[in-house]
């Protein structure tokens, strides 16, 4: 019992001091409360341990309480604790028979870990015994969560290492002092994410250990000397990457290797006790010597991932260089494309105007002429013919002044507002064209399409592309039926233009399209092109074609 008590002062004593370095004499007068608010708590309690973890956030503490005798668990965190002073029970499932024996905290899990496998036959709270978890919430009212795996009554005892957490067990279900607890198996306890997985290791599989340990009932131990050492029976030890654990004969010790799982049987504690740390130190020096190769594999790896910086950069900078100069490549030809069809727009102009100024009016003037004509009875059909032939002239030369220039587009000059409305000129275009060729040539338009006010450039071009899609198909499709289907998706203008004619070979269109003979496809995709839109072909060889233009309406 004095034992406890020095315990339980010893653990106040280090959270007075800890608060009283922590704290200003204003707080320390302040903290005084708490100890009024808990000493009623320790004043029939025993303390067994108290645990911290890492950055001493958190503490555990495990007490016996006299009234009763059972185990109770509290915990206090730092954060909490200097805010409102209380400590927080987290844990009261043990009766006069149920007992913790052992309290860690993991630094790989983060978590604490207790058991609670020790059963007389007492009237333990159902499913307490087995092993628990605690991991810390952050939260002030409720400061851990726990995990419980049940397991049968016996006794559980947990220590924590370098290679990981680990469980000395006895099923044993009675409290027998004869045997002294000496059926224990050796475990290794992974816990994956609150379910915990045990393994045994192969070399202690068919070894039993003794795991019963007190600091109540020390053994006396008479020293060479004469004089008596209380020897206290901590039968379950550990170093940073080893576990002595003393055998079922009580006198002689197992070292097991964590690191290769091996296990050596030594006939004192202070022999274990050296092979362990033989062992502890070679593995420091394995470790220090892994820690030099990798300083210098990291200098290595450093220069190499300088030099693949440095490769990449020049890399980079040479695309980026080479994507620079395709960029402007791209932009001037885009320009000179740009150049080329205004050029070409007004020449068409030019030629529009002076064919419909002079030749135009010139056979008008001709045909009035022959009207006006006095001729006899016999001359009569021969000046008929002769106007219906001028009529006939000033109508082709009407549309081809159309094809050059729509008289859409020649009305709007560069000053105006230059937005024309693109169906109204397809229409038109679909009727010369089914006038002139006699194909029937459909237009429809999506049901709730809305006519898109486009700028004439981008009217102009479009213009031209299902000029020179039709002029294709009268040149070369032999097609009986002709099809235009305008619609928007979101924000883009489809225009379909369908025929069923012969079609061609796909390769055969894309050798076209590449070569610089076939100047109308090549156009037709340049246009597309400048006003940041795209044409696609679709076709087969004998089953006619499908053109497919976009334009996105936000460019418009």
């Amino acid at each position: 019992m004095t034992i406890r008590k020095y315990c339980f002062s010893a653990v106040l004593s280090a959270c007075i001091s800890t608060a009283l370095f922590a704290q200003t004499m204003e707080e320390v007068q302040n903290s005084i409360p708490f100890w009024d608010a808990n000493k009623k708590v320790f004043s029939d309690t025993h303390v067994y341990q108290c645990v911290g973890n890492e950055d001493n956030s958190l503490y555990l503490i495990n007490v016996a309480v006299d009234k009763g005798w059972h185990n109770i668990i509290y915990a206090f965190a730092q954060d909490v604790y200097f805010s409102d002073r209380r400590i927080y029970k987290v844990w009261d499932q043990s009766s006069s028979g149920g007992d913790v024996r052992s309290l860690i905290f993991s630094p790989f899990s983060k978590k604490f870990y207790f058991t609670s496998a020790w059963d007389n036959k007492a009237d333990l709270v159902p499913k307490s015994m087995g092993l628990w978890s605690a991991t810390q919430t952050r939260n002030s009212r409720e400061p851990v969560t726990l995990t419980h795996h049940e397991m049968n009554s016996g006794l559980g005892f947990l220590l924590v290492n370098k290679c990981g957490v680990w469980l000395l067990y006895d099923k044993e279900p009675n409290w027998k002092f004869d045997n002294k607890w000496t059926n224990s198996t050796l475990y290794q306890i992974e816990d994956n994410q609150g379910k915990f997985i045990f393994t045994t290791p192969d070399s202690t599989k068919n070894l039993n250990f003794h795991s019963y340990w007190t600091f109540e009932n020390p053994s006396n131990v008479r020293l060479p000397d004469g004089n008596i050492k209380h020897e206290y029976q901590i039968n379950f030890r550990n170093t940073d990457y080893t576990l002595i654990i003393r055998d079922r004969d009580v006198k002689s010790w197992w070292v097991f290797n964590c690191i290769n799982e091996s296990i050596e049987k030594y006939d004192s504690y202070d022999l274990a006790l050296e092979e362990a740390k033989k062992i502890d130190k070679k593995q420091e020096n394995i470790l220090n010597l892994k820690n030099q190769r990798n300083s210098g594999r990291i200098a290595f790896d450093f220069m190499a991932i300088v030099g693949f910086i440095l490769s990449t950069m020049f890399i980079i900078t040479l695309l980026l260089h080479k994507n620079r100069r395709m960029r402007k490549t791209a932009r001037t030809l885009k320009e000179h494309n740009k150049m080329i069809f205004d050029i070409q727009e007004k020449e068409r102009a030019k030629i529009s105007r002076d064919i419909h100024d002079s030749v135009v009016q010139d056979i008008r003037v001709l045909r009035l002429e022959t009207e006006n004509l006095i001729v006899d009875e016999a001359s009569k059909q021969r000046q008929t013919k002769i106007e219906d032939l001028a009529t006939d002239c000033i109508v082709k030369l009407r549309n081809i002044c159309y094809n050059l220039t729509p008289a859409e587009l020649a009305s709007h000059s560069d000053g105006d507002s230059s937005k024309l409305e693109l169906i109204s000129i397809i229409n038109s275009l679909v009727q010369q064209f089914s006038s002139r060729t006699h194909i029937p040539c459909y237009l429809k338009v999506d049901e709730g399409f809305e006519y898109p006010v486009l700028e004439k450039e981008e009217t102009q071009n479009l213009f031209r592309v299902v000029q020179e899609s039709l002029t294709n198909i009268e040149k070369h499709s032999y097609a009986t039926q002709v099809s235009i289907f305008i619609k928007k998706d979101g924000s883009t203008l489809l225009i379909y233009i369908t025929d069923d004619g012969i079609g061609c070979n796909p390769d055969e269109l894309n050798r076209r399209l590449k070569s610089k003979d076939h100047l109308g496809l090549k156009s037709m995709k340049d246009r597309m092109d400048l006003i940041g839109g795209s044409i696609e072909f679709f076709t087969a060889q004998n089953d006619g074609m499908e053109i497919t233009i976009k334009l996105p309406l936000e460019n418009a």
